[in-house]
């Protein structure tokens, strides 16, 4: 599909091994007998099938989505975004729609999963933990995040070398990003790590760089929660009670129901307002107690240790201690690493570009 210039479903060059793989085990595509979907469907839905017709399956309610507003520290400020956790539903709560069938011969679909049924990642990949995954290592020209990337030596087969390379550019094509350098891995971790750990090394200054990030979160509250809270807790029982008086008076004919439907659309809109207001604040308060939580295992976990014993943390104990400083390493084009997080903005970005990379 590459060579023959076909773009991906959301318009990119480039397809990737992921999504063909979704595609060959997606139901949309498998075709199924009218006998086979009859099973999993109502009765009212299979009335309105043709027996003589074949289906495939769109599964709806599959995943649960629950999202949390969380911030993060960069050289430009501090910002917030909606974090979105994907879980998935039980089975028996998924709901089979049939959809039209594809054309696809049932004997290619199952010979295609067939071949990709044993297809796993090589040992030789799996083994290595990459310590800035998840987000921490982002692209510095357009902020998306640096991929891991692992490829066979072209000199010697049996040696495998591990990079870090914008995902976007990866993924859309080289006109998406003009970061185009790969990174290897174990240069920017220890730089990374080089960084962290002459933080580590400074107990007193890193609790007070901790205690300044937290009270500075903090600020963003204007109360205590509860009372905080108060006030948009109030809104949502107005919004109840106008709500019902103004069907009360369409029902009794006061009002038409166009003009029913502008007032509720209204009261919607002031309550999805307060719901938001009162996540946020429940939000906020979680952040500084996972940020409190965080700094006191800091402190009392990790710096307190010698040079030698940071050195000799093992890579999935990097990572937590990077989580727990939320983290966040920017690549510049070029190589020059730029790093921030919950231990101060201006002495990360001074203390980091002393000791920025170029490979």
């Amino acid at each position: 599909m590459e060579a023959e210039g076909v773009p991906t479903p959301g318009g990119a060059r480039y397809w990737t091994q992921v999504f063909v793989r979704s595609a060959i085990l997606d139901e949309v595509y498998c075709p199924y007998a009218y006998e086979e979907i009859e099973t999993l469907v109502t009765v009212e839905v299979s009335a309105q099938l043709d027996p003589d017709q074949r289906y495939g399956i769109f599964w709806h309610n599959t995943k649960r989505n629950t999202y949390k507003q969380v911030s993060e520290t960069s050289f430009n400020g501090k910002t917030y975004r909606k974090k979105r956790r994907v879980t998935p539903k039980p089975r028996e709560e998924w709901i089979a729609v049939p959809v039209p069938d594809s054309g696809i011969p049932r004997e290619w679909v199952d010979a295609a999963r067939e071949v990709i049924k044993d297809n796993h990642r090589s040992p030789s990949t799996s083994r290595r933990f990459w310590e800035l995954s998840g987000g921490l290592l982002r692209c510095g020209h357009c902020d998306a995040n640096m991929r891991n990337y692992t490829t066979l030596g072209s000199r010697a087969p049996d040696v495998w070398y591990f990079y870090y390379r914008c995902a976007r550019r990866a993924e859309k094509g080289d006109e998406a990003c003009l970061h185009k350098k790969m990174y290897p891995a174990a240069g920017v971790e220890h730089r990374v790590w080089e960084f962290v750990s002459g933080l580590l090394t400074d107990p007193g200054q890193l609790r007070a760089d901790l205690d300044a990030m937290i009270e500075e979160e903090r600020q963003g509250m204007h109360d205590e929660p509860e009372q905080e809270a108060k006030p948009w807790l109030s809104k949502l029982a107005q919004v109840e009670s106008k709500r019902s008086r103004f069907q009360d008076m369409a029902a009794e004919g006061y009002i038409t129901f166009d003009e029913l439907g502008a007032k509720l659309s209204e009261l919607e809109e002031t309550r999805t307002f307060a719901v938001e207001r009162l996540e946020a604040i429940r939000n906020r308060q979680e952040r500084i107690e996972e940020m409190e939580k965080d700094r006191d295992a800091l402190l009392e976990s990790y710096a307190s240790m010698v040079p030698e014993a940071l050195e000799e943390l093992a890579p999935d104990e990097r990572h937590q201690v990077y989580r727990m400083l939320r983290l966040r390493a920017d690549v510049r084009i070029g190589g020059a690493l730029e790093v921030s997080g919950m231990f101060g903005e201006e002495e990360a970005f001074c203390r980091s570009k002393v000791r920025s990379w170029t490979p």
